[in-house]
């Protein structure tokens, strides 16, 4: 029913989940980097318990970054390519389409509480009775929920020389160095960077680097770091520039948000277009 390696799936073909069972579980841990091509299942899959490492999959266009309080929902069917860095660790569950009645009919975050990383985790018992796991099975499927969150899109250039550079801003949004002081590293003018900035994201630097903030902001509010420690984590010397940016981009202020549910410790939402 488990299985340990460093691959998903082969690009074409089925995977085979035991009958009676609806769902099984691979547990994935890589000591390097590794890609796998576009590819397909006939089984829903759920991406999720991302731990220590960079965790992406381009699904629909659009490329998710898999945080590691939440899931990405890939039903039956959709084309999906996977990223992971080095020391990444993340399981990936498939589930029968005629089992249950679906989620989600397109790709998505989902929630993963506690208790569902425990039934999930719980059903890798090889020695568990049908009975008893026909029952942690339909729990699981109850517990599967779409958040429903807005997102924070960042769109990533194609140039070379502004890749190198929001690459190294996604990894630490706290950087302050400016374009010039990029340019040295990355090559190119000003004038050079300013422009394949603009044309490959749709938006100046300046304005690029406030959306990997704020969505970087979302992942520690997620883990409940308090709004101060959050702000210079991200770049702002005080708080209060913090919230007025935060506010501008999500139309709330990062309180308000943890509050009312909209980021959880169980939902991180960002988005990023390829």
């Amino acid at each position: 029913m488990t299985a340990v390696a460093e691959r998903i799936s082969v690009p074409v073909g089925p995977r085979s989940i035991d009958h009676p069972y609806s769902m099984t579980t691979v547990t994935l841990k890589l000591s390097h980097q590794r890609q796998w091509a576009p590819h397909r299942h006939p089984e829903h899959e759920l991406i999720w318990g991302n731990s220590g490492g960079m965790l992406t999959v381009v699904a629909d266009g659009i490329t998710w970054e898999v945080p590691p309080s939440a899931g990405l929902w890939l039903p039956a069917g959709a084309l999906h390519a996977v990223k992971a860095g080095p020391g990444t660790e993340f399981f990936c569950t498939y589930f029968r389409p005629e089992a249950h009645a679906a989620p989600s009919g397109v790709p998505g975050l989902f929630g993963v509480s506690a208790l569902l990383r425990e039934v999930l985790l719980h059903m890798h018992r090889r020695n568990m009775p049908d009975e008893a796991r026909s029952r942690a099975e339909r729990v699981a499927f109850d517990m599967l929920q779409p958040l429903e969150v807005a997102a924070v899109e960042v769109p990533m250039p194609t140039d070379p020389r502004a890749l190198f550079v929001a690459e190294a801003l996604v990894a630490n949004p706290a950087d302050q160095r400016s374009l010039s002081e990029w340019a040295l590293t990355a090559g190119g003018s000003v004038r050079t960077l300013t422009r394949v900035f603009a044309q490959g994201t749709g938006m100046t630097f300046a304005q690029w680097r406030i959306q990997v903030r704020v969505r970087a902001a979302l992942t520690y509010l997620a883990a409940g770091v308090p709004v101060s420690v959050v702000s210079r984590r991200v770049g702002y010397e005080t708080p209060s520039a913090f919230v007025a940016v935060f506010r501008r981009v999500t139309g709330r202020t990062p309180g308000s948000m943890m509050n009312k549910g909209s980021v959880t410790p169980e939902s991180v939402p960002y988005l990023l277009h390829a």
